[in-house]
């Protein structure tokens, strides 16, 4: 207690440089008599505090003390502090704490310039409470477990002894010893659920040297080389380096890259529509083409992914009311042009400062010519999607379709398409 004690008093003559004993004895709730006894002791061991008397004077550390006893360079206290910044986008408050302290006892100001976010755009408090309880777990040697869907949407419940948080590729990882496959599993924080810290110990183990890949038997690399439309070109430079992108006169980009040949790559190409060109494997481009010719059978033929007809009689599975029993086509089909919810329906309908119906958006996000939520953003609209998705069963496929899917459609609907 009075080792604790004798490093509060001392963090405090940092950060302040000069405290009365009466204001130590009533912050650390003991007598006068107690502090000089302490302030003694930090003398004996040769720390340089000393008292001075009169208006302005308390007990007081010579000026150069923090800097010769923490023997770092500047340099060498900015590396630290910048650090601990990156740390606390893990959502740790331990590390805010002692960031704080760090910085007064380096003596140092501006140390909030520098914020670190590694969760996605549209991400909540949950994402960064599920961090802080993987993150708790593998200090504390305690196994985890939790709900887990694979790529392909398989649902699995998993005991594992957590070893290491991997950034990768734009997403966090778990790399973890799996009790239930006995054997050492990577797992994607955005695909788990229901995390639940369990209360025995974990016996310490090395993690793999070498992330393996979470898809296993999908490691096949596949060297890419891709033109994009210039309208592209925002995309493009978000997630290429700007040494893989070459622009040729007529403003198309020359894209050269590297991915594992898995549904994560077909997805993301098809996710660039008719601005994507693939030059080469030649292979990729018959694999893009049947890709293609399945969407046309979906669309054009009126088949959809179950085999039942959902043109011209409108439905599949669901009431689809359909107008004047003709030809029903999604092109003729309205959608909110804010959260992309289907206007069939009349009482769906929005209603402008007149009474009359909006003719673009839906009740509830347009009422008496006005938006509901007038500070609502996109990101906003695709949460409540990838919401409505989950609790539904997945209506639009996994997460990860149902949110790319969104990502390129959202920015053509009419209250977020840019001017």
């Amino acid at each position: 207690m009075k080792n604790s004690r004798l490093f509060e008093i001392l963090y405090l003559l940092v950060e302040k440089r000069a405290v009365t004993a009466g204001e130590l004895a009533r912050r650390l709730e003991v007598s006068e008599r107690t502090i000089y006894r302490d302030i003694d002791a930090l003398s004996a061991a040769g720390i340089p505090v000393f008292t001075q008397k009169g208006q302005g004077g308390g007990i007081r550390l010579m000026s150069q003390f923090v800097l010769d006893k923490a023997l770092l360079s500047q340099a060498q206290q900015d590396e630290i502090l910048f650090a601990l910044q990156a740390i606390l986008a893990t959502g740790g408050e331990a590390e805010g704490e002692t960031l704080a302290r760090l910085t007064a006892l380096f003596r140092r100001e501006g140390g909030d310039w520098l914020k670190v976010d590694f969760t996605d755009w549209g991400s909540g408090t949950a994402e960064r409470e599920s961090f802080a309880l993987i993150k708790k777990a593998i200090l504390s040697r305690r196994p985890l477990s939790f709900t887990y869907y694979s790529a392909a949407g398989e649902r699995s419940r998993r005991t594992v002894e957590p070893a290491q948080l991997v950034f990768k590729s734009g997403c966090w990882y778990l790399s973890a010893f799996c009790r239930t496959r006995q054997d050492w599993r990577v797992f994607r924080l955005a695909r788990m659920e229901g995390l639940t810290l369990e209360e025995d110990l974990c016996l310490p183990r090395r993690p793999p040297e070498r992330l393996e890949n979470p898809q296993p038997g999908e490691e096949q690399g596949v060297e890419l080389h891709l033109r994009f439309a210039p309208s592209a070109a925002w995309r493009v430079r978000d997630y290429f380096h700007p040494r893989q992108i070459v622009q040729d006169p007529d403003g198309h980009l020359l894209v050269r890259c590297a991915f594992p040949g898995d549904q994560w790559l077909l997805s993301f190409l098809l996710s660039f529509g008719g601005q994507l060109e693939v030059l080469s494997p030649v292979c990729w481009r018959g694999i893009l083409a049947g890709e293609a010719k399945k969407l046309l059978a979906v669309y054009e033929t009126g088949q959809t992914l179950s085999g039942l007809k959902a043109y011209p009689d409108g439905r599949d599975g669901a009431e689809v009311p359909v107008h004047d029993k003709e030809a029903f086509t999604m092109e003729e089909r309205k959608f909110c042009q804010c959260c992309g919810m289907p206007l069939d329906k009349p009482e769906d309908v929005g209603a402008e400062a007149d009474g009359s119906p909006s003719g673009d958006y839906c009740r509830y996000c347009y009422q008496n010519g006005a938006f509901t939520d007038p500070d609502a953003a996109m990101e906003d609209m695709i949460a409540l999607n990838l919401k409505f998705n989950k609790e539904n069963g997945y209506p639009m496929g996994t997460q990860e379709e149902a949110e790319q899917m969104m990502r390129n459609w959202f920015p053509t609907l009419k209250r977020w398409k840019k001017s």
